[in-house]
Order: structure tokens, then sequence, then C-alpha cells
């Protein structure tokens, strides 16, 4: 029998059949204008199919018992797509997924998830390569943001959070500790001239005790709170000269 309509009435299929199963090669229509061509094992989309949806979303990639199970190309209806390993129809092992804007993410996947290495492009042309949980930027990674900064370090929840470094385009360097995307705790600010200031920082802003120390060595200690000087107005004018302003501003 080539055809006929499945006992749930709302699919009739077009095919091969073995023992009153869907057996090999054909064609499952479902309510909706859904439809499955390819291939079939007792009763069960097994092996290589593509799955058209109602809305048009498209899978061309492997199955197992009716889930995509292997390798495959997702195609949403809005014009993103996922090619890569999936496991029981989730998006898990090594893939790719890019979207209209132009963003694009290749790296590991677990149920759905990004999970583990990978390189994330974001459609301002900023690129983080590094480690990914939970769909977020966690663990070491580095990101070079598009107005030129990259930041290389440890990473929680999506955030700059922990250890890290930031390069600025104009060579000035700050190296220490982050909290919530802002400079926090220990730091070390350094300027190409040689000029360089160790302190601390709270939430972004200078606070607590630090060390200016010029290119030639000479060091001068300072007293902040909330990123306010407690030095005289002509000497904290200069130092925020030279900082241009890099000291006070987070990240």
């Amino acid at each position: 029998r080539p055809e006929a309509q499945l006992a749930d009435g709302s699919s009739s299929y077009c095919g091969q059949w073995r023992g009153g199963q869907m057996h090999g090669y054909g064609m499952l229509l479902r309510r909706g204008g859904r439809r499955h061509v390819g291939r079939f094992r007792e009763g069960f989309a097994e092996g290589w199919g593509v799955f058209v949806g109602a809305g048009g979303t498209t899978y061309d990639g492997q199955w197992s018992r009716d889930r995509a199970h292997g390798f495959g190309r997702y195609v949403h209806s809005d014009g993103s797509t996922f090619e890569g390993e999936w496991v029981d129809d989730e998006k898990t092992g090594w893939g790719v997924e890019a979207f209209p804007d132009g963003s694009r993410y290749a790296g590991r996947f677990f149920r759905g998830l990004k999970q583990g290495p990978g390189v994330y492009t974001a459609s301002s042309g900023a690129v983080y390569e590094g480690q990914f949980a939970d769909d977020r930027m966690h663990g070491e990674g580095v990101h070079s943001f598009s107005d030129g900064r990259v930041y290389s370090g440890q990473w929680a929840t999506g955030r700059m959070h922990g250890v890290g470094s930031m390069a600025w385009p104009d060579g000035t360097v700050y190296e220490g500790g982050y909290r919530d995307d802002a400079k926090h705790g220990t730091g070390t600010m350094r300027w190409l001239d040689g000029q360089l200031y160790r302190g601390r920082w709270r939430s972004g802003r200078l606070h607590g005790a630090g060390l200016m120390v010029d290119p030639r060595g000479n060091a001068r200690p300072l007293e902040w709170v909330d990123g306010e000087s407690k030095d005289p107005a002509a000497l904290r004018e200069q130092l925020m000269r030279a900082a241009r302003g890099a000291l006070a501003v987070a990240p």
C-alpha cells in the first residue's frame, strides 16, 4: 500500500512499508502543512530526512526515532540558522549558529545552549573567544570590543569578573580585578610613556590608597574616595590629564 491515512487521522504517508509500518523511503504529511521526507524505520523517522514546519522552519539532517539526532542543518522562520550536531532534538556537540543581523557563534553546545569553548562575533564586529556556560560568557576568554579595546581574563555569567587585563588602543593597559564589568579590587594601570598607577578600585572608581609612579621611577602616594582625589586641585588635574580619564572610568 503506497499511500495511507494513519490511525491518528491527522497524518498521511506515501512511501515504503514493512509489516504495516512506515519503513524505507517516504513522505509523511501532517496537519497544518508539516511534512517529513526521508527514511523511516519501523514507523519512525530514521537516518537522513528533511522536515518542513508550518511556519517555514526546516531541518535537513539525520534522525533517530523521530528526533533530530546526528548532524543536521536547521533554518528558523526568522532566517537564523544552525548547522552542527544534535542529540534527541537538541543542539549538543559542535555547531555554528548564525543570525540575520550578521552575528555568529561557532563552538560547543549542550542541550541547546552554548557550553564550553566557542567564538561569538557580534553584529557590531566585537568578538569573544573563550569559554561559555549556559549560553553566557563564563570562564576564561578574550573579548575584542568594536572600539578597539581588548579584555583578556575571567568572566562570570556574561560579565568581566575576576582577574583580567584591559588594553586600550592608545597603549594604556590595566591589569587587576574586575567585578560585574567594572574594575574592582587591586590593580595596576600603565601608560605608553612609562607612567603607572597601583591601587584599588571599587565598582569602577578609584577608592583607597594608591601609588603613582612617573617614568623616572618617582613615586607619589595618593588617596581616593569613590573616584574623588584628596590631593590639591593642581595635582588632581595633572593626574587626570595623564590618565586620560581611564583611571576612574569603567571598565
